[in-house]
């Protein structure tokens, strides 16, 4: 089907089916739509650079987008004032569109897991905490949801509340993360309070509560305090009590209760290492026979005779990248894929591949590497001393 200077099809209070072809205008909108919609399989497309494939809108019918591919040029599908229908996507490919899905003033899209695709989202009043998805009580598939905000200074961040309800929502992207080890971190984005992790943006500002958590299989250990990182270097007290507040400053940081005591040990990512300096400051981690600072001065005497001038990475990702940039890049013999590690970042898996042929990390978990799992200063020194053992690196 194809037309000029006007829709396609123009649906007043009725039902349409969409199972096939191709359907095509340059009008405003390929596809008006103000009734009951349905869509299995087929192509709409527009051909007016400022047009939609589908506009929806009107109290008439409930639309479910099911299959079938929607190439809008500007936007794939408008929704705007529909009251007390519904959108729901399924499964639809969007191919290039600016905006995939245009919500209009209040509206949201009800996207089921059987959506596995890309979707851009524009939203016509965007604002902290402003819904995108409709609330669902199917857990963890709206985190994995591969949304993108079209609002300039927005991101689409995620929540589940503590009744196990999940949607999607603008955050603000003008903020960094908090990496919280052995605690839990909390802050409301606009959307309530909600745990933060390494993929949550965090405005400066911000109120951040962070409370120690026990590791697992460290029942016993008593609770030292806190070493709480800025990635600007400047000084971040947490005080003495197990739950703490601070602003999130304009930087990343990393947050980590410690303990002493108890049957619990450290998350070593290479498995060893072999020199007094390196076993002297594992056996203070591991009986936690001394406070904090001890543990800072050895690895700080590490650093300063084994690794001058070496930047002490935060993550799995960032330790796997500077070991193996140190061996001068070396081919793994095999490059894995990894499944949360992107098949585009070469760099990255060819790093974290070869890290693990040497013995130096292992896999976190079969298939994953965990790439954003905080290391420790312990750690880093570990692995490098191992690496230097097995005359990788010099």
């Amino acid at each position: 089907m194809e037309s000029e200077g006007a829709s396609c099809i123009q649906n007043n209070w009725g039902r349409v089916e969409i199972n096939g072809g191709t359907i095509t205008s340059d009008a405003e909108s390929t596809i008006r739509n103000r009734g009951t919609l349905r869509m299995t399989d087929g192509t709409v497309t527009n051909t007016n650079a400022a047009g939609a494939a589908i506009d929806i809108s009107g109290n008439f019918g409930d639309i479910k987008l099911i299959g079938g591919t929607i190439k809008g040029i500007k936007d794939g599908i408008y929704v705007q004032d529909l009251v007390s229908s519904e959108v729901t996507l399924e499964q639809v490919k969007f191919e290039n569109n600016t905006n995939d899905i245009h919500l209009g003033e209040g509206q949201t899209i009800n996207i089921k897991k059987t959506f596995t695709g890309t979707a851009t989202i524009l939203t016509d009043d965007p604002s902290r905490g402003r819904h995108i998805t409709l609330e669902n009580e199917d857990l963890s598939y709206q985190n994995k949801l591969k949304l993108f905000s079209m609002n300039p200074g927005y991101i689409i961040g995620y929540k589940r509340g503590d009744d196990g309800v999940e949607y999607r929502y603008l955050a603000p992207a003008n903020g960094n993360i908090v990496n919280a080890v052995n605690a839990k971190a909390t802050a409301n984005l606009g959307a309530g309070e909600q745990e933060l992790d390494t993929a949550t943006v965090v405005p400066e500002n911000t109120p951040v509560t962070v409370t120690a958590n026990l590791p697992e299989g460290a029942e016993g250990a008593e609770f030292l305090g806190w070493s709480a990182v800025r990635d600007d270097g400047k000084e971040l007290d947490l005080g003495d009590d197990q739950t703490a507040q601070f602003k999130m400053p304009g930087c990343n940081v990393t947050v980590e209760a410690l303990y002493q005591g108890g049957n619990g040990d450290i998350d070593n990512p290479s498995g060893g290492g072999s020199s007094d300096v390196v076993t002297g400051i594992a056996a203070v981690a591991l009986t936690g026979a001394a406070v904090w600072g001890i543990y800072e001065t050895g690895t700080g005497i590490y650093r300063v005779l084994n690794m001058p001038g070496v930047p002490m990475p935060s993550n799995r990702a960032g330790l796997a990248t500077l070991i193996w940039e140190k061996a001068g890049c070396p081919e793994p013999q095999t490059v894995k894929s990894f499944s949360d590690i992107d098949d585009a970042d070469l760099h990255l898996r060819q790093a974290a591949s070869w890290m693990e042929e040497q013995g130096l990390m292992d896999d976190v978990k079969e298939n994953e590497f965990r790439p954003y799992r905080y290391v420790t200063k312990l750690q880093t020194c570990l692995v490098w001393d191992k690496a230097k053992e097995k005359s990788l690196i010099s």
